[in-house]
């Protein structure tokens, strides 16, 4: 049964188009991934569909009495309600106590204002999982859980019945919990059926088929443009029709689509010592960590795994310097730089300039072979295009924005990378580019991650 239908969907912010004349249907056995580059519109179209923002124009149907859920990407809640009080029960289900228990949330009357980002995130999503739906929409459902979870999850998608719309990067899971898969590139929405396998090779297809169309539009342009070039004479109805023919073509160059992330290697000098913890214990009103000792070596890929709340930021932040230990040492090498990407990214001067705050951490930069990059240039190298460099940082999207940070840290050109789940918010394009990176780092990577795939590709 059809659940939801749009047909001719237009959408812009600002001077950016984000839908441009799309039509999709979703049907009730349908589990939909959506994905794209960051800032494209996802968000915007999950938004759409379940009702909370409206198109500039096109039209909507929802099947009669269909009931749709939403789970945003940064849910907003009254800091002084409880996690009790969301769930909107005075006395919790076994089902909302057994999920917030999976999802690592154990006091049920905590106020929501004392919880992390992560575990307002985790509050919002037993919500939508206990409530009814027809259509569950979720924004970045695996952010914030951690590996078993996410496994869970899967096979609670996988069982439930009705339709699902989501927004996720986690390869696995679009592997193992979806079965159809639209990529929104360039305001256009390309369908493929299947799970991520299956669009990757739709997506090959559909890229060799466009090439094949644009060397066919080259080679008509180059044998008009010689004709052209001979003198030719627009006199005759034929020849008319032939010039404006070329001339439309011209006009209409190729899909070029959101663009592709490029990151370079700008490293400095790492000596012998790196990072050594010897005997380091650390706790709040429980051990977290116990007697933990660990040398680092400068080829390090290490992932750090394990429950939420288990203290793996905790871990990460202590050899990044930023937190003492409550007995033993940690001892820092005199030549690390360490670059280290907290999950929870420092609130950012919505009305700073894109430009302006990449400046504040380096005008330039240089690079192991030697070139000299802007600014400017490390920005097109990480896909912001140069109409946004004087972009406020307050129209980024949620991904965007975490593109952003990240390249303020590699700017500074550490030797040693501590990044604390990386990969959240971040699309496919700028996770494959952050892979590769890190293959060519010339440094010690440890890396907290619920991304199985991450964690698998990237650390030994």
């Amino acid at each position: 049964m059809n659940l939801f239908s749009a047909t001719r969907l237009t959408k812009s912010y600002e001077d950016k188009t984000l839908l441009d004349s799309v039509s999709f249907g979703i049907e009730d056995d349908e589990r939909i991934g959506l994905i794209g580059v960051n800032g494209t519109g996802k968000s915007t179209l999950l938004r759409i569909v379940a009702g909370l923002d409206v198109p500039d124009s096109g039209q909507l149907a929802l099947a009669g009495g269909a009931v749709v859920r939403y789970l945003p990407q940064d849910p907003l809640f009254d800091p002084e309600i409880t996690v009790q009080d969301v769930l909107q029960a005075a006395e919790l289900s076994f089902e909302a106590r057994a999920i917030l228990t999976r999802v690592g949330i154990t006091d049920f009357t905590a106020r929501m204002g004392t919880l992390s980002g992560g575990q307002r995130k985790r509050v919002a999503l037993t919500r939508v999982l206990t409530e009814s739906a027809d259509l569950l929409i979720l924004d970045e459902p695996t952010n914030h859980i951690d590996d078993a979870t996410v496994v869970w999850l899967e096979g609670f998608l996988q069982k439930r019945s009705g339709g699902l719309l989501m927004v996720t990067h986690d390869r696995y899971f679009l592997e193992r919990a979806v079965n159809r898969i639209f990529e929104l590139d360039a305001g256009q929405l390309y369908r493929y059926p299947g799970n991520y396998e299956a669009f990757l090779q739709g997506k090959l297809l559909r890229e060799e088929s466009a090439l094949a169309t644009e060397q066919k539009r080259q080679n008509f342009l180059r044998n008009e443009l010689t004709w052209i070039q001979r003198g030719a004479r627009a006199r005759s109805t034929k020849q008319k029709a032939r010039s404006e023919r070329y001339y439309e073509t011209l006009e209409h160059g190729p899909q070029t689509g959101t663009g592709t992330v490029d990151l370079w290697t700008a490293t400095s000098r790492l000596g012998q010592t790196v990072i050594e913890a010897e005997q380091v214990s650390k706790g709040y009103g429980h051990a977290l960590i116990r007697d933990f000792t660990y040398r680092v070596d400068r080829t390090d890929r290490v992932g750090v795994v394990g429950p939420s709340g288990c203290g793996k930021s905790t871990l990460l932040r202590m050899l990044a310097g930023q937190l003492l230990p409550d007995t033993g040492r940690i001892t820092i090498g005199a030549t690390v730089r360490s670059g280290y990407y907290s999950q929870e990214q420092a609130p950012i001067d919505e009305h700073k300039r894109v430009l302006e705050f990449v400046r504040e951490q380096a005008h330039y930069v240089e690079t192991q072979d030697g070139q000299t990059i802007t600014a400017a240039q490390m920005l097109e190298r990480f896909s912001f295009a140069g109409s946004t460099h004087w972009t406020p940082v307050g129209n980024l999207s949620g991904g965007e924005r975490r593109r952003l940070a990240l390249l303020s840290l590699l700017i500074g050109a550490p030797n040693v990378l501590l990044l604390d789940e990386p990969t959240n918010d971040l699309d496919l394009a700028t996770l494959a580019v952050l892979e590769d990176y890190l293959d060519h780092f010339a440094g010690a990577v440890i890396v907290v991650s619920h991304d199985r795939y991450f964690v698998d590709r990237v650390c030994n």
